[in-house]
């Protein structure tokens, strides 16, 4: 079955695209209450990082949840949860209230994510890794799209907002669970198929070295994404240029989730990680050692080497624990965003001792690393089926 037919992908994707347009909307949301609200900048960080917290924190917990019970709830929940809170936070009239308001929200994006994973690659297994970058795309669109749409909704709502976004989210929520009732029982049920034994996907060292590989990725992109508009900024470059040059890193990246999971079910998912990984790092060397045209050549090569990997990983960590397909990808999930976290609050304090243009090079280390990481990795090549 084509996996544009597949509703079980599609409602996925459809809430993946909702869960990241609202969480999208959080920015521009404490951009409109930093007047009202007398927000300093600590105070929006702060805000920004409990929504991020509760998020990542409760991923595996809620995927544990999903692997023993119907996971398709959690994911409508998860729809409609963070929908109605973003709504509400665009009239909190106090701070602390935002404090409360946004782990709910984050809350709602954690409940989502593993069930939506485990529901994409609802699909056979040589076609998991096309399937999952699908999903991917779905959220990453989700994300740009936020702002635009919450500039829109405030302009068109007004004053209620939040029971237009109430609304919008369970008409969504709706969609998504109507779509998820009538899947077809023959993928769903379909069981996990690799070629490695049950021990040696189990392995606890397999799993730290995934671990390994994801978090030296994650550093450098959220690194990436937070210190290269201040690297041309201190190289003399105008602000938007700087703006313009992470705009056409991240923009790509949905598009190398769409090259390295379709590609991955064709050569195996080992060799797009190891492949992707190794260069990330002779692009983002040179984008460090340029400007002007050629950065915007350099930046979405550097955007499609990081996002090719992003499905890639998802599948694998999937595939070492069949039987915790939830909990793996909540857990998976999760790490990613704190594993980044981690990543650029070192390289922020490496910048201040050693200067940013020398942190930055280091960076190119860490793809390296992954890749020889990466190698050690089973071979998770899986035959298409006749």
């Amino acid at each position: 079955m084509s996996l544009l037919r597949n509703r079980s992908l599609l409602a996925a994707t459809l809430g993946h695209f909702s869960v990241d347009m609202y969480s999208g909307m959080l920015p521009l949301i404490l951009l409109v209450l930093t007047d009202p609200l007398g927000l300093s900048y600590g105070q929006v960080g702060l805000v920004s990082t409990f929504f991020t917290l509760a998020a990542s924190l409760s991923q595996p917990f809620f995927g544990w949840i999903g692997d023993r019970r119907d996971g398709r709830l959690l994911a409508v929940l998860g729809v409609a949860g963070i929908a109605t809170t973003i709504g509400i936070m665009r009239f909190a009239d106090h701070y602390s209230m935002l404090l409360l308001l946004a782990p709910i929200a984050g809350l709602g994006s954690g409940a989502f994510h593993p069930q939506g994973a485990v529901l994409a690659t609802r699909t056979p297994a040589e076609r998991r890794g096309s399937a999952m970058s699908i999903f991917m795309l779905g959220g990453n669109s989700g994300y740009a799209f936020g702002p635009v749409f919450g500039t829109a909704a405030f302009a068109l709502a007004g004053g209620y907002m939040p029971e237009f976004l109430a609304i919008l989210g369970l008409a969504q929520a709706a969609l998504i669970y109507w779509a998820l009732a009538v899947q077809q029982r023959s993928i769903i049920d379909q069981p996990a198929t690799m070629p490695a034994t049950t021990a040696v996907r189990a392995a606890t060292s397999v799993v730290l070295t995934l671990m390994l590989v994801i978090f030296f990725r994650s550093w450098v992109q959220n690194s990436v994404a937070t210190y290269i508009p201040q690297f041309f900024k201190a190289q003399g470059f105008s602000t938007t240029f700087a703006g313009n040059v992470l705009f056409s890193i991240l923009m790509p990246l949905a598009i190398g989730g769409l090259i390295g999971g379709t590609l991955s079910d064709r050569i195996g998912r080992r060799r797009i990680l190891m492949a992707s990984t190794a260069l990330i790092s002779p692009a983002l060397w040179g984008l460090l050692h340029t400007g002007g045209t050629a950065s915007f050549v350099l930046g979405p090569l550097l955007g499609i080497t990081i996002g090719a990997s992003l499905p890639v990983t998802l599948v694998m960590a999937q595939n070492l624990i069949p039987r915790g397909l939830g909990m793996m990808s909540g857990f998976v999930l999760g790490f990613t965003f704190i594993a980044g976290a981690i990543g650029v609050s070192i390289n922020g304090f490496a910048a201040d001792h050693l200067g940013l243009m020398p942190t930055m090079l280091l960076n190119t280390v860490l793809p390296l690393g992954a890749a020889v990481l990466a190698f050690f990795l089973p071979d998770d090549r899986v035959p298409s089926s006749t």
